[in-house]
């Protein structure tokens, strides 16, 4: 074979390979990448560059049952984590990942909004983009059953400027703490509060009167709402766990769950 033909087949072929590299990168780099204690950095190991492209990375929670914006989280309850970007590219990408204080995963995942991918990395659950957006991406986080102290967001984000290559985009990087709950009603046993029978078919009833009650699917939709009671008729439910938040006398958060049969 012709040797300039063949070096030419080898810088075609080439070309192509790199092309396709930068390609997966948009559909994100995958691996732990969120910059939190113990990942593999964050976006500036492949995105390069020290460009100012107006970049800025911001993380809410808000609890899915009030729609309020919370700085605290209390056991058993879905947030939502919201991940924003701004910067003057339309090309941009993150991770995140969700831990405790020991740096440890926590809660679960679910949810992910369009654009955006949840997978596992060792032993945590990262969030990513799989397309690159325009900034904004959404999740679901349920905390644990027990509170365990304060947790942490981390993520990663990258502004591209949109030329083709990983150098000269703006890798910016944040945090942010869910405080742990002050008290949990079930951590006291003098006035832990009992749900029966579990499972149920028509009704079930609480060892005291509740205040304020929201009856939860899985799926995060308030089915039903008593602003007081003892006991609650569920026979028209669809099978399936439930979560009951509501308020004891004490004006304490209740958790409790069961299933409808």
């Amino acid at each position: 074979m012709n040797k300039k033909y063949f070096r030419f087949g080898l810088l075609t072929l080439g070309i192509t390979f790199a092309g396709l590299a930068i390609l997966s990168n948009a559909s994100g780099p995958g691996g732990d990448r969120t910059g939190a204690p113990g990942s593999s950095g964050n976006c500036s190991g492949c995105h390069g560059g020290t460009a100012n492209l107006g970049g800025d990375l911001v993380i809410t929670a808000v609890d899915v049952i009030s729609a309020k914006t919370v700085t605290s989280y209390e056991a058993g309850k879905k947030y939502t984590i919201g991940i924003k970007m701004a910067g003057t590219s339309l090309r941009k990408g993150f991770q995140a990942t969700v831990l405790d204080a020991s740096n440890k995963a926590i809660g679960s995942v679910s949810n992910v909004s369009t654009g955006a991918t949840s997978y596992t990395s060792g032993t945590r659950t990262i969030v990513g983009h799989n397309t690159p957006g325009l900034g904004v991406w959404y999740f679901d986080w349920t905390a644990p059953a027990v509170a365990a102290g304060n947790i942490t967001i981390h993520a990663s984000g990258v502004v591209s400027n949109a030329n083709n290559n990983d150098n000269g985009d703006q890798v910016i990087k944040n945090s942010f703490t869910l405080t742990a709950p002050v008290s949990q009603v079930q951590n006291k046993p003098e006035i832990a509060i009992q749900l029966f029978p579990n499972p149920s078919h028509n009704e079930v009833s609480f060892s005291t009167t509740l205040y304020n009650i929201s009856l939860v699917s899985r799926d995060g939709k308030i089915v039903m709402k008593a602003n007081e009671a003892k006991t609650l008729n569920v026979e028209k439910l669809a099978a399936g766990q439930y979560f009951v938040v509501a308020k004891n006398s004490q004006d304490q958060i209740v958790h409790l769950n069961f299933l409808k049969r």
